[in-house]
């Protein structure tokens, strides 16, 4: 069982992260998938039947004279599926978003006592604090997010030049950071919003360069893993169009190509909400370290631990 509470260093951040897999990431995403992966198959098959909807418009009667005019009736016939598909896809996504953001804290929660949280204590926390849930998101939404906007356009002013890209990479390694911290205090705690929102902010910068560092790498290391498995697809179907002797500018081509270009974003999306769990273990385990230079809970454990033995002696 890998100790919550504990003092870190940067680069005990990223071993602990890989480590805590390592120890409970078998139990860790059959609790996942047993709470979030049936939603997840749900979007996953809306987007292929959607996409696929799509495509067979997008490449019907290619390369007639009429092929512009019957895309248009296509699309304008079909516009309610399209329209109602989104908004449903809509709100699933921030359902499933929800769940992910929270799975991780609920979990670390439970792991403090138990060394394997069950599914069913999961789901239990989930719906007795699914309010407290909402509400963060509904505050984050109307104070949070403008500020968010600014820095995210600061920071592409900052990619624009070379030298600025690592003061770029450390206000948003900063910023999500500050977040995923005042999300795992208002959770674990009875704290209110803005409570919550100042004691992450406080824990940020108690090691603000370890803290900023750890979240950066993690995020670039989910990103290239992320980008290299989902892109495998479209990889081979620009093979496969290469390789086969009947390439050319065919509805058939454009079609395999368009189900490879779909299977990428399908992959994409599932990867991202799966790899993203590596991502938020990584601030929880930031969110223990820094309550536990704050509160000692390892040292009031092992205290308690000498009682237990006095006891049983």
């Amino acid at each position: 069982m890998l100790q919550l509470y504990k003092k870190r260093k940067f680069s005990d951040l990223i071993n602990d992260t890989f480590g805590f897999f390592r120890v409970a990431g078998k139990n860790y995403f059959k609790t996942y998938f047993a709470v979030n992966g049936g939603l997840l198959l749900i979007l996953l098959v809306l987007i292929y039947i959607a996409g696929k909807v799509f495509f067979e418009g997008l490449f019907a009667n290619f390369g007639t004279p009429a092929s512009g005019r019957v895309l248009d009736e296509y699309f304008n016939s079909n516009l309610g599926f399209f329209i109602g598909t989104g908004v449903f896809l809509a709100v699933l996504i921030i359902i499933i978003t929800l769940l992910s953001y929270s799975f991780p804290v609920i979990y670390l929660s439970i792991y403090e006592k138990k060394e394997k949280p069950e599914t069913a204590e999961i789901v239990r926390q989930l719906k007795a604090k699914a309010g407290r849930i909402l509400l963060f998101s509904l505050l984050w939404l109307v104070t949070f997010l403008p500020l968010l906007v600014l820095i995210s356009l600061f920071s592409i002013l900052l990619f624009a030049i070379i030298i600025g890209i690592p003061f770029a990479l450390a206000i948003f390694g900063a910023v999500s950071c500050w977040m995923c911290l005042a999300f795992y205090d208002y959770l674990t705690t009875g704290n209110g919003y803005f409570t919550s929102m100042r004691k992450g902010f406080d824990m940020l910068f108690q090691s603000f360069w370890p803290h900023v560092g750890a979240s950066v790498i993690m995020y670039i290391i989910v990103y290239v893993a992320q980008s290299i498995i989902s892109f495998i697809p479209y990889i081979i179907g620009i093979g496969g169009l290469i390789l086969n002797p009947t390439t050319g500018a065919t509805q058939e081509n454009f079609s395999f190509l368009g189900l490879m270009m779909l299977i990428t974003f399908m992959l994409s999306i599932a990867l991202g909400y799966i790899l993203g769990n590596f991502i938020f273990i990584n601030q929880g385990l930031i969110y223990y370290s820094a309550k536990e230079k704050n509160e000692h809970q390892s040292l009031h454990s092992d205290i308690d631990l000498i009682g237990k033995n006095f006891d049983s002696e």
